[in-house]
């Protein structure tokens, strides 16, 4: 018997069964740990994990909602510079339609600069 007879089962074993091991871990523990997920959803998702192995894994984290993130909203992640430029855009415009007059105009404008 040669040494490289027995090599390929065990290359399997460690290049399939690590790898499922270690995603059904991780993915059993974020069903338990769910709070919006029912007792009947939870069993149904750890049933679906468990017989579709590495499909069943990749359905589960690719359904699963993002959590938000706490304390982002649009007004923190838009920078100044386009609030900005949107602002300014918005002023010309209303002064193209004559719904600004051309003093309030400039003292809009210079007051969106930082100008006063």
């Amino acid at each position: 018997m040669r040494m490289a007879d027995g090599t390929l089962p065990w290359l399997l074993v460690i290049g399939l069964g690590v790898p499922l091991l270690t995603l059904w871990i991780v993915a059993y523990v974020d069903v338990a740990r769910r709070t919006d997920l029912t007792l009947t959803r939870k069993a149904l998702w750890a049933a679906t994990i468990f017989f579709l192995a590495y499909i069943g894994i990749a359905a589960y984290f690719m359904m699963r909602p993002v959590a938000p993130v706490v304390g982002k909203n649009r007004e923190a992640t838009t920078p100044r510079s386009s609030r900005l430029v949107a602002d300014l855009e918005s002023l010309k415009a209303s002064h193209a339609e004559g719904t600004v007059t051309a003093e309030d105009y400039l003292a809009r404008k210079r007051h969106l600069l930082g100008l006063i």
